[in-house]
């Protein structure tokens, strides 16, 4: 074991963001519906000035608890993935190219975060999976699935940005619209990345624990 780095038990971390994970899906479902509810009233080109406020109202309450929620899974979801690359030195992975700081940091540095932080990930898991040999360890089908709808909902994410600017620089029907449905469309790709997500650390987070009681048995 790499004496360096101290091994830290992910469970009740990976348990945190799990419940924040599923807290997302299920501000997002409600999103999703809220936003439906939206267009079709808009849909009808004909609504009072009351109806059109409470579903006004309803969305920006579900847009601050989807703003806050995404801050907060940001920050544990950091803190897992640093703790978790520290956790494979610790049981014995060398030859790594990713540190933990770089694991988190790559999210935030343009161009590289397009590759970087799976590469990060796909370390991760096979260091997990056997520490001492990790290099040969081949990579879950989840981890493409899991970066691909990252990419996308990042993507999303940008044009949902853009159709709200437009709709708050030209108020006007069409432009309303068209921001309530890009983002119903991001968070409906963010539902599968969260179930994704949850998956993988969660797989992680068992294979640390086997790794880990692997180790004891060993030194014993």
């Amino acid at each position: 074991m790499n004496t360096s780095y101290a091994y830290r038990e992910l469970t009740d971390l990976t348990k945190i963001l799990t419940i924040f994970l599923w807290l997302g899906v299920v501000i997002a479902a409600i999103a999703v519906v809220s936003s439906w509810e939206h267009l079709a009233l808009l849909g009808r080109r004909s609504f009072s000035h009351s109806e059109f406020v409470t579903n006004w109202e309803r969305q920006k309450v579900i847009a601050l608890l989807r703003l806050a929620l995404w801050v907060v899974n940001s920050i544990v979801f950091a803190r897992w993935i640093y703790r978790a690359n520290q956790n494979v030195r610790a049981l014995g992975a060398t030859g790594l190219r990713v540190t933990p700081g770089w694991a988190v940091g790559y999210f935030f540095v343009p161009v590289v975060s397009l590759w970087k932080p799976y590469q990060a990930m796909k370390e991760l898991w096979q260091a997990s999976q056997n520490p001492a040999a990790w290099q040969g360890v081949t990579r879950t089908a989840l981890l493409p699935l899991w970066w691909t709808i990252w990419l996308l909902f990042n993507v999303l994410g940008w044009a949902d940005f853009k159709a709200a600017m437009s709709a708050m620089s030209a108020p006007q029907l069409e432009t309303l619209q068209g921001a309530i449905a890009q983002q119903m469309l991001s968070d409906i790709v963010f539902i599968p990345l969260c179930i994704v997500a949850v998956t993988l650390v969660s797989r992680i987070c068992r294979a640390q624990e086997v790794a880990r009681s692997n180790s004891q048995g060993t030194a014993t």
